[in-house]
């Protein structure tokens, strides 16, 4: 090879070899990266919550859920902290009423004896007493008269019960407090509302006249109200305004219950304070609201059934999650005999784990289902006392050969680290001489003539080109064969930590005794993707 074509070959060479070397390091950053993010050490925050089938929660959903928070419980992982039921209510309810789908009877019935402890208490002049159960009472109505089938009786109602609180502040000495109550008055029947001294004490009346005349020389307020998905129906202070989005001017300022209608969907009931000459905005998604079901110590997510559930869980999780600041959400339900639960990563909006059909008695408490849902939360952490099948001991790992991906990523790095070696002579041009005279050992005097120098520059460039190719490949086949044997190790090493054996998890049974259950536990991390365990 002449000067010339030795310096075209080593331009190229550096060239590539430079390449070679950024794969190479690429190649190589993968394992501990990999490791890196398997490694750390992340806590974790939970919340369980209900799963019914329609309006009402089947009646085994609730001893379940009391009895997977035990089992949860005395599992006690360090990094996964559980949210009381009480806490998640309180962080979702914010400023949202519970809407019933509909008025009832029964609904009337409660609603009614709800009003009459407070009136009661109010008479035999227990005043903190009548407050507290008069407060229930207003909570419930303004649900109901937002509700369909809300007449005028029950909204009469709603009026006797906010002018008897307010009765019960003044008489405790809390007028501010009766203010506010007659600024609800106010917003929602209107600045003539029926509050006279034919049912009310005479100083409570007057406090109502004054402050009626206050908010009659106040500026006006508006709203504007947004939703998803638009163009539904604004219901504000009981009354059909607009549809989305729109703002309602001229409002009287004060307290407004406000709840959007999207077809057969609603959202819950809000506050939304007007201030006079403001605007104050307020949004909902009644997809996520018109499937929220808040109790005083627990949230759940209804659904008309399990298919339904699966076309918006993920969603609805999501929701309750962000509301509540924690990374994992458990649906938890009982349906047509069978126990269901989900577990959702917040942050990736996905099911990482679930545990569907399972069979439970319809009396008792199963402790396998109960095992089911715990393995559901916890997966690998719920593994701490794993043992091999048929052994006594505890504490014995997987075994490192049965690993399947293990044993395809030593094959790739086998055949990749072959192939690099075959060629890597390749890697160092400037070492390999090549002769492109018929007979090597003539002098091959005669190559300057016009036509032996074009053949003979072109058998150099496809020299070179040959060459480079191979160089590559050897660099490739070197780098990622050693990529793939550290992967190999690592899935190797992360096959001897698995449980694949009987883990015994304690789980309190019905007589409030706590006894070790056997069920079979795949260790799973959060960043596997969604796993579902039937019922054996």
């Amino acid at each position: 090879m002449n000067s010339s074509a030795r310096a075209l070959a080593g331009a190229r060479l550096g060239q590539t070899i430079a390449g070679l070397v950024a794969a190479l390091a690429a190649s190589l950053a993968v394992v501990p990266l990999a490791l890196a993010a398997d490694g750390a050490d992340v806590e974790r925050t939970l919340a369980v919550i209900e799963l019914r089938s329609g309006e009402v929660a089947d009646s085994q959903t609730g001893p379940y859920l009391d009895e997977v928070v035990k089992a949860f419980r005395l599992e006690a992982p360090g990094d996964v902290i559980l949210v009381d039921g009480k806490t998640t209510a309180d962080k979702v309810r914010k400023d949202r009423e519970q809407v019933p789908s509909a008025v009832t009877p029964e609904r009337r019935q409660q609603l009614a004896e709800a009003r009459k402890r407070g009136v009661d208490l109010l008479d035999n002049a227990d005043f903190q007493g009548a407050i507290k159960a008069l407060v229930s009472a207003e909570s419930r109505y303004r649900g109901a008269i937002a509700a369909p089938g809300a007449d005028e009786n029950l909204r009469k109602e709603y009026l006797d019960v906010l002018a008897q609180l307010a009765t019960a502040y003044v008489a405790a000495g809390d007028k501010p407090a009766a203010v506010d109550v007659f600024r609800t008055v106010i917003t929602t029947f209107g600045l003539k509302a029926p509050v006279t001294d034919d049912n009310y004490r005479p100083d409570v009346v007057e406090l109502f006249k004054t402050e009626v005349k206050k908010v009659e020389k106040m500026p006006k307020g508006s709203v504007e109200v947004t939703s998803n998905p638009p163009g539904a129906r604004i219901i504000l202070g009981g009354n059909d305004r607009a549809a989305t989005p729109a703002t309602v001017a001229d409002l009287i300022p004060g307290n407004y219950g406000i709840r959007l209608q999207s077809g057969d969907q609603s959202s819950m009931l809000h506050k939304v304070e007007v201030k006079g000459g403001g605007v104050a905005k307020f949004t909902a998604d009644i997809g996520f609201e018109s499937h929220l079901a808040l109790e005083e110590d627990h949230v759940g997510l209804m659904y008309s059934d399990l298919k339904a559930a699966e076309a918006r869980l993920v969603a609805d999780a999501v929701m309750v999650g962000k509301d509540i600041e924690v990374n994992l959400v458990c649906v938890v339900g009982v349906s047509g005999g069978k126990l269901n639960s989900y577990l959702i990563d917040v942050a990736g909006a996905r099911i990482v784990r679930s545990a569907t059909d399972v069979k439970v008695p319809k009396v008792g408490i199963s402790p396998r289902a109960v095992n089911r849902v715990l393995v559901t939360i916890l997966g690998e952490k719920a593994d701490k006392n794993v043992v091999e099948p048929g052994g006594g001991g505890g504490g014995g790992g997987g075994v490192w050969y049965k690993s399947t991906p293990g044993w395809i990523a030593a094959g790739g790095a086998v055949v990749l680290l072959g192939t690099g070696a075959a060629f890597s002579k390749y890697l160092n041009l400037s070492g390999i001489t090549a002769y492109y005279c018929a007979d090597p050992s003539a002098k091959c005097d005669g190559y300057n003539t016009p036509h032996n120098k074009l053949e003979y520059d072109q058998q150099v460039k496809d020299y070179v080109a040959s060459s480079e190719t191979k160089a590559m490949v050897a660099g490739v086949g070197l780098g990622a064969g050693v990529a793939l044997a550290g992967l190999a190790g690592y899935l190797f090493y992360a096959e001897s930590q698995k449980g694949e054996a009987t883990a015994h998890v304690v789980v309190p049974s019905g007589n409030g005794t706590a006894k070790a259950m056997p069920v079979l536990l795949p260790p799973l991390s959060l960043a596997s993707g969604p796993q579902r365990f039937m019922a054996r």
